[in-house]
C-alpha cells in the first residue's frame, strides 16, 4: 500500500450519499487501482443507509483512503471539503455509484495529464443503463469532439453556450492547483444537483488551457440512479430545480472579478440551457405530482420571465395541460392587498361591442376612484374616443417572447393591482395570467363570448380553457345562465351585465317619437333624404359566421323592393377591407344605392339610433349585445334570431324574434312593422319597459365590480364551488352524443366532397376532350378552305388558257364583225358552260371525299 511519505501524483474525490447497492463495487473499483501514489478521499454527505460502513470498511483496508463523514450538505460542499483536503498534482471526480472500468485506470490518467500538461483534460468514458434512450440523450450531451482551447473565456463559450462538449466533471483530470483556487469562491448553499455545472464553471474560468483526447474508456458512468438522472419524480425534482440558482450565483461570482460584461451573453445562454433541462424535467411529471412542482420552477426569481418563454414554447400546443399542473400553486394565490390601480386589457380598443363595453367600462371605474391603465397590442386614428383620456400601454403581439418582459415592466411601473382581462379565448391567456399572478396582482377574466355556441363548434373548447378560468381570480359573464354552468365546474364566477350608454338619459331619450324621428342630428355622407322616409339599422363587426352581415343586406334588399321611403343603414367594418368591399359591391349590382347606406365605423352609434324605426340584429349568437342594450335605450324595436338565452330578451318584450338564417321571415317581419304604426309603437313603449325593469331588477355594471373588487380586497372571492359532476357528466356526455353525429354528418359531406370532386375531375376530361375534338374540327375546316382555294386558282388558270385557245382559234376562222363570228361566238359559249360546269361537279366529289375521309 502507499507509503505516507510519497508524493501524491492523482486525488480521486469520491461525495457519497445513499448509494449502498454500488459503492462496493465503486470503492472496490479504487482499492484495485495499481496506481500507489494516488489517495481516494471520500465524503459521507449524511447518508441514512449503510454507506458509512462500507467507507470505513475500505478505510481500513487501504490506507489510499481517507474518510470523512459529514451532515448533507449536497453535493457541492461535499467535493469542497474533498478538494480543500486533496494533495495531488492532479485530481478527478468519481461518483459514488460509478466506479473505474480496469485496474490501471489512475496510471494512464496520470500518464496524459502529464503527457499533455493542461489544465483540464477529457478523456473517453462508458455510459451503461437499461435505458437506450437514456444513454442516447447522455451521450448527446456529452459529445464526441477532440481539440484544444486556449482562454478561459473561450474554454466557457464553447462549453457552457456552445455546447461543443457537455460539462459533467467525471470525464476529466484537473490540475489541482487550478480546482484550489475556486474553493473560497464556491457559495456555501446546499447544491445537490447541476454541482458539475456550477463548480466546473469556475474551474474552466481560472483554466487557461483545456484538451479533449481520445483515449481507452477510462470511467463507467451509470444512468439512471443519481438524482441528476433517471425517472423523474416530486422528490427528486425538488432538488433538480436547484439548478436555476446557478445563473444567479455565477453572476454574482463574475460581477466580483469584474467580468460580468465580459461573460454576460454566455451567461444568459447557460441559463436558457438550465431552463430547458428545467422545464423539460417538469414536463414529465404527472399532473398530481405538478401541484407543488410549478413554484420549485420559479425559485430564482430573477429568471421569472425567462422560465415563462420557455414554459410558452412548450405548452403553446396544450395550455389547458399546464394550466392543471400549476391549479394548486402557492405562488399563484393572490397577495392581499387594497385595490387602486387597474389595468383594463383588450387587443385593440375599436370596432367591436368588447370595445364599446370597455369605452364605457373605464370611465366607470374613474368616477369611484380607480386610476385606469388601458393595456392593448396596438394603437390607431380608430380607436374610441375616450381613450385619449387614459394611459395606454402596447404589448407586443400575442406568441412573442418580448411579451412577458413587457407586461411584468408594466405592471410594475404602473403599480398596478388588479388586471381585468377581457380576451378569454386568446392563446396568450394562460400566460398573461401566470406572468400577472406571479407579480401577485389580481386577475379577474371577462367571458363575452356565448358557451354553448362553443360547445356546439367545439367540443374540447371547455377543456382548453375551463383549467386556465380557474386560476383567475374571478370569472365574470354576461348572464346568469353561464354563471350556473362555470360554477357546476368549480369556477369562481360572477354575474356582471354590461354597461349602459353612459350619455344617454333613458327618460329624455324616450320621449321622441318613435315614428317620426329627427333625422336633422345625422349628418353623413348619404343620397338627399326622402320625405318621410322610415329608418332600418344594423349595427355589427362585418363578420359573416357570427353577425351574418350578408343575411342582413339580404334582408334589407327584400324590404327595399317591397317598401317605399325606406333608407337602410349598415353600421360597422371588418378585419379587412373585403368585407366592406362586398357591401359596396352588393349595393351597387342591386343598384340599391337609394336604399341601403354603408355607413362604416362610428364611434357614435347614437346617431343612428336616434332616428332608427326599427333595429335589425342577424347573429347567430350573442351573450350581452350591446347595440340591442342601445337599441333598446333608444325605445327602438328589435327584429332579430332566435336567441331566448339573452339576459335582455328574457321578459320577451320589445323584440320579435325569427327562426336563426331565416331572410324571408326577418323581412317580412320587418315589411309588417313598418306598415302597422301602431303595432310598432307598442315594441317601443315595451323597449322603453324592458329597459327600464332590467335596470332595475339587476345590478349596474358598477355596483357588480365595486362588489367584487371588495371581495377580492378581503381576500374572500377565492372561496371553492363544489363541483357538480353529475352535471359534469351530462354535460359531457350531451356533447359526446352531439359530436358523434356531427362526425358522422362530417364524414358524410367529406364522402359527398369526394364524390363531387370525382365528378369535376371527370366533367373536365370531357370538356378537354371536346375542346380538343372541336380544334381537331376547326383545324380541318381550315384545311377545305386552305385546298378550296388552291382549287379555284388551278381552274381560274386553266380558264383563262382554254379561253385564249378558242379565242384564237374563233379569229382565224371567224374574223371580227362577220356573222360567222357571231354564231360561233355563241357556240363558243355554250362550249365554254359545259367545261365550266364539269370542273365544278369535280370539284364538289373531291371536297365530299376529303369531309368524308376526316
Amino acid at each position: 500500500m502507499t507509503e505516507l511519505n510519497l508524493p501524491i501524483d492523482i486525488s480521486v474525490v469520491i461525495p457519497v450519499h445513499n448509494v449502498e447497492d454500488y459503492l462496493d463495487e465503486c470503492l472496490d473499483s479504487l482499492h484495485r487501482q495499481s496506481l500507489k501514489t494516488a489517495e481516494f478521499i471520500v465524503i459521507n454527505d449524511g447518508s441514512t443507509d449503510h454507506c458509512a460502513e462500507v467507507c470505513n470498511k475500505y478505510a481500513r483496508l487501504d490506507n489510499r483512503f481517507i474518510v470523512v463523514h459529514q451532515e448533507c450538505q449536497g453535493t457541492l460542499i461535499a467535493r469542497k471539503r474533498a478538494f480543500e483536503l486533496a494533495r495531488g498534482k492532479w485530481c478527478i471526480c468519481v461518483d459514488g455509484d460509478d466506479y473505474l472500468p480496469f485496474e490501471s485506470v489512475l496510471e494512464t490518467e496520470v500518464s496524459l495529464a502529464n503527457k499533455y500538461d493542461v489544465d483540464i483534460l477529457r478523456f473517453d468514458m462508458i455510459a451503461f443503463s437499461e435505458d437506450e434512450n437514456a444513454i442516447k440523450n447522455y451521450l448527446g450531451f456529452r459529445k464526441e469532439w477532440v481539440g484544444s482551447i486556449d482562454t478561459p473565456l473561450k474554454i466557457i463559450q464553447e462549453i457552457f453556450a456552445n455546447g461543443t462538449v457537455g460539462w459533467g466533471m467525471a470525464d476529466k483530470i484537473y490540475r489541482t492547483s487550478v480546482v484550489k483556487k475556486t474553493i473560497a469562491e464556491l457559495e456555501e448553499v446546499t447544491l445537490i444537483c447541476g454541482t458539475d455545472a456550477y463548480q466546473f464553471f469556475l474551474i474552466c474560468f481560472y483554466s487557461n488551457t483545456f484538451r479533449s483526447v481520445k483515449t481507452e474508456l477510462l470511467y463507467s458512468y451509470r444512468l439512471g440512479t443519481g438524482i441528476s438522472n433517471g425517472n423523474v419524480n416530486i422528490k427528486k425534482f425538488a432538488s433538480q430545480s436547484q439548478i436555476l440558482n446557478i445563473p444567479k450565483y455565477l453572476i454574482s461570482f463574475l460581477k466580483t472579478q469584474g467580468k460580468y460584461e465580459e461573460y454576460s451573453q454566455t451567461i444568459q445562454k447557460l441559463t436558457t440551457r438550465l431552463i430547458g433541462q428545467t422545464v423539460s424535467r417538469f414536463h414529465k411529471l404527472s399532473v398530481e405530482e405538478s401541484f407543488n412542482a410549478f413554484d420549485y420552477l420559479f425559485c430564482n426569481p430573477e429568471i421569472k420571465l425567462n422560465v415563462l418563454v420557455a414554459l410558452q414554447k412548450l405548452y403553446s400546443a396544450d395550455p389547458a395541460l399546464l394550466a392543471r399542473k400549476v391549479t394548486k400553486s402557492c405562488l399563484l394565490q393572490p397577495k392581499k392587498r387594497r385595490i387602486k390601480k387597474i389595468g383594463i386589457f383588450y387587443p385593440r380598443l375599436h370596432n367591436g361591442g368588447v370595445q364599446r363595453v370597455i369605452s364605457m367600462q373605464a370611465p366607470l371605474l374613474r368616477e369611484h376612484g380607480f386610476r385606469i391603465v388601458l393595456f392593448t397590442e396596438e394603437v390607431t386614428e380608430n380607436d374610441y374616443s375616450y381613450t385619449v383620456n387614459f394611459p395606454i400601454v402596447v404589448l407586443p403581439r400575442q406568441g412573442e417572447a418580448k411579451r412577458f418582459k413587457a407586461l411584468d415592466k408594466a405592471l410594475v411601473d404602473n403599480e398596478i393591482d388588479l388586471v381585468i382581462y377581457h380576451a378569454s379565448s386568446s392563446p396568450s391567456m394562460l400566460f398573461d395570467l401566470l406572468t400577472i399572478k406571479l407579480c401577485q396582482r389580481y386577475f379577474v377574466l371577462c367571458r363575452h363570448e356565448n358557451t354553448t355556441q362553443s360547445l356546439a363548434r367545439n367540443s374540447t373548447f371547455f377543456t382548453q380553457f375551463a383549467s386556465t378560468y380557474k386560476l383567475a381570480d374571478s370569472l365574470v359573464v354576461l348572464s346568469s345562465m353561464e354563471r350556473a354552468y362555470y360554477r357546476s365546474y368549480g369556477v369562481q364566477t360572477s354575474y356582471i351585465p354590461n354597461p349602459f350608454p353612459l350619455s344617454v338619459n333613458i327618460e329624455e331619450s324616450l320621449l321622441r317619437n318613435s315614428l317620426e324621428r329627427n333625422t336633422e342630428s345625422l349628418i353623413l355622407h348619404r343620397p338627399e333624404k326622402k320625405s318621410k322616409s322610415r329608418h332600418l339599422v344594423w349595427l355589427a363587426r362585418l363578420e359573416n359566421n357570427q353577425k351574418n352581415y350578408k343575411e342582413a343586406l339580404k334582408i334589407f334588399q327584400l324590404v327595399s323592393m317591397t317598401e317605399k321611403n325606406v333608407v337602410c343603414h349598415i353600421v360597422g367594418k371588418g378585419e379587412t377591407n373585403a368585407d366592406a368591399e362586398y357591401v359596396r359591391n352588393f349595393i351597387k349590382s342591386k343598384n340599391l344605392q337609394d336604399n341601403i347606406i354603408y355607413e362604416g365605423f362610428s364611434l357614435e352609434p347614437e346617431q343612428f339610433l336616434e332616428i332608427a324605426d326599427i333595429h335589425l340584429m342577424t347573429s347567430t349568437y350573442e351573450c350581452f349585445p350591446m347595440s340591442l342594450v342601445e337599441a333598446k335605450t333608444y325605445a327602438v324595436p328589435t327584429v332579430l334570431y332566435e336567441m331566448p338565452y339573452l339576459e335582455l330578451l328574457k321578459d320577451r318584450t320589445g323584440y320579435i324574434s325569427v327562426p336563426r338564417h331565416d331572410v324571408a321571415g326577418a323581412a317580412k317581419v320587418i315589411c309588417e312593422l313598418l306598415r302597422d304604426d301602431e303595432r310598432r309603437k307598442q315594441l317601443a313603449l315595451d323597449a322603453k319597459s324592458s329597459i327600464k325593469d332590467f335596470m332595475a331588477s339587476n345590478p349596474s355594471h358598477i355596483e357588480g365590480w365595486l362588489k367584487l373588487i371588495h371581495s377580492l380586497e378581503n381576500s374572500d372571492s377565492r372561496q371553492s364551488f363544489p363541483v357538480n359532476q353529475d352535471f359534469v357528466d351530462f354535460v359531457n356526455s350531451t356533447i359526446s352524443y352531439c359530436q358523434e353525429g356531427i362526425n358522422k354528418h362530417r364524414e358524410e359531406i367529406l364522402r359527398y366532397q369526394s364524390l363531387s370532386k370525382r365528378y369535376q375531375e371527370e366533367n373536365n376530361r370531357l370538356h378537354a376532350e371536346i375542346k380538343s375534338h372541336q380544334e381537331e374540327l376547326l383545324y380541318h375546316r381550315e384545311r377545305i378552305e386552305q385546298l378550296n382555294l388552291l382549287r379555284k386558282s388551278e381552274y381560274d388558270a386553266r380558264m383563262i388558257e382554254r379561253y385564249a385557245v378558242c379565242r384564237d382559234f374563233v379569229v382565224q376562222l371567224c374574223p371580227l364583225g362577220t356573222k360567222r363570228y357571231v354564231l360561233i361566238k355563241k357556240f363558243a359559249k355554250l362550249i365554254y358552260g359545259l367545261i365550266k360546269r364539269g370542273c365544278r361537279d369535280e370539284s364538289n366529289r373531291r371536297s365530299c371525299d376529303i369531309v368524308g375521309g376526316g
